[in-house]
């Protein structure tokens, strides 16, 4: 497994849906009710403005480089990339364009091309008759995918194109782990538990944390909790701080013989004179040879200042622009 992964983060971000008519404008606020997020659009030219004063935000960067890489040198660490929880515009940041084809002031090809600057999943809708010019925007790259609006299908086929794009664009933030730190958490296998988590309990966020080498997680209303994933090397480093700083012998053994799962929030791992613990059953991984993940309800996430998180920003700021530019 490679030294440099990059680490989960995902989190409430924005759709820009763009059709000339208010109808199924309103049809698509119906089935799509996000976060409160999203933008809908019935002029183009107002959409292309507002998709333009997001140029600067999202384009393409590569933290694995030039002077952000340098500075990381300087410092050392597990970890470089920003702390995407310190950005409380994140939640506005465009994730997916969805455009109708047919359209009075421009094609929605033509509207994709023209927005090229901006990094997002491009979604075209088209008519039956309109396919064809889909699949020539999409052999060109103009788009990344297109669902026919005929379609008996086209909500799921749409839903699952909006969803997918929203996983890949807060996949680009997450923290890049280096020197081999939180490696297990770029697992497929390890991805799909976080991914069955975070639906089971109503997730809507979660960040890798380099200094505690695990996911902290956030419903919509603030509830924190802690994801964990331990292969055969995190369990034994595990069992041998607990040793080496004189912890109790039971405690070795039970998670010895994987029966327990310790959650050390805020610290990574044992510490002598603890007074509480919260513990959790070890999930084993299907498929992954001495592999658990567990996750837990944790009362106090310890955030520093100038973390914030989705609950804390829709209550200050509420979801500016819902609905914004639907005539």
């Amino acid at each position: 497994m490679s030294s440099i992964v990059r680490q989960p983060v995902f989190h409430p971000v924005s759709v820009v849906f763009l059709d000339d008519s208010p109808d199924f404008l309103y049809a698509l606020r119906g089935l799509f009710p996000g976060a409160g997020t999203d933008r809908y659009f019935t002029s183009a030219a107002e959409t292309l403005a507002f998709v333009a004063s997001h140029e600067a935000r999202q384009r393409a960067r590569n933290p694995a480089s030039g002077a952000a890489w340098s500075e990381f040198e300087k410092r050392g660490g597990n970890a470089l990339g920003d702390d995407v929880m310190a950005d409380a515009a994140r939640f506005g940041d465009i994730a997916a364009l969805v455009v109708d084809y047919e359209m009075p002031e421009m094609t929605g090809v033509e509207f994709l091309a023209a927005a090229k600057d901006v990094a997002c999943t491009r979604i075209l809708l088209t008519a039956t008759a309109d396919e064809s010019h889909a699949v020539e925007a999409f052999n060109a790259g103009l788009i990344d995918f297109y669902v026919k609006k005929s379609d008996p299908a086209m909500t799921r086929k749409l839903r699952g194109a909006i969803d997918d794009a929203k996983r890949k664009f807060c996949a680009r933030r997450g923290h890049i782990g280096v020197h081999g730190v939180g490696a297990i958490y770029a697992n497929r296998l390890i991805a799909d538990a976080l991914h069955e988590v975070a639906l089971r309990e109503r997730i809507v966020e979660y960040y890798w944390r380099p200094e505690q080498n695990a996911v902290l997680t956030f419903d919509a209303v603030g509830n924190a909790g802690v994801f964990l994933a331990w292969d055969s090397h995190d369990w034994a480093a595990q069992c041998d701080v607990v040793a080496d700083e004189g912890g109790p012998e039971a405690l070795r053994e039970e998670m010895a013989a994987r029966r327990i799962m310790p959650v050390y929030w805020p610290n990574e791992a044992y510490r002598p004179g603890m007074s509480r613990v919260e513990f959790a059953t070890p999930q084993p991984v299907p498929g992954l040879d001495d592999t658990h993940t567990s996750w837990t309800r944790i009362d106090d996430p310890g955030l520093a200042p100038g973390l914030i998180t989705f609950a804390t920003w829709r209550a200050g700021q509420g979801a500016p622009g819902e609905g914004a530019g639907l005539a």
